[in-house]
């Protein structure tokens, strides 16, 4: 009985980790926290796509992502002008990724070294308050504040660590 009430009290804590809705971001690599399986070859078809496998993934949704914190850019350029989002860091330490150096990777295959010590990135969910969508360089978009364009729009994929063999897609 005494097991029952701790994994009971433990639950909420566990239950809110599971993204309610649609992912839009998987951290992979050497992580500290999981919250979903593995990669399979013949679940994950666009990971299979982008060569891209691992053994331990945390994976978010849009409200799990905004959660950790909003931040707010206002940029320069001739696109949206308010970006927000989670910083980056937080992001990845939510995932348990020790790592400051990572590897983003956006749905068309675009792959961008992102150092958090250089400079500071949020994971933008939102552009001028509407959530990015697939199409409007979403589902996420990795934005500093001084060069808007230096990261990936179509953001979907952080590597932490070192790449799981076999997992680069040349262009």
């Amino acid at each position: 009985m005494m097991i029952l009430g701790i994994v009971m009290l433990a639950w909420p804590t566990m239950a809110a980790e599971i993204p309610a809705g649609s992912v839009v971001l998987t951290v992979a690599g050497n992580i500290a926290r999981v919250n979903r399986p593995a990669y399979d070859a013949n679940r994950d078809m666009f990971f299979r796509y982008h060569k891209r496998t691992f053994a331990k993934a945390f994976v978010f949704d849009r409200a799990m992502l905004e959660s950790l914190g909003v931040k707010t850019f206002h940029v320069r350029w001739a696109g949206p002008k308010v970006m927000s989002g989670p910083r980056l860091v937080d992001v990845l330490d939510a995932a348990g990724c020790q790592e400051r150096t990572v590897d983003t990777l956006a749905l068309d295959g675009f792959r961008f070294k992102a150092d958090t010590t250089a400079r500071e990135w949020i994971v933008a969910t939102r552009a001028d308050g509407q959530p990015l969508g697939i199409g409007g360089r979403g589902p996420l978009w990795l934005v500093t504040e001084t060069d808007v364009g230096l990261g990936p729009w179509a953001l979907f994929f952080i590597q932490c660590g070192e790449e799981e063999q076999n997992s680069v897609r040349s262009r």
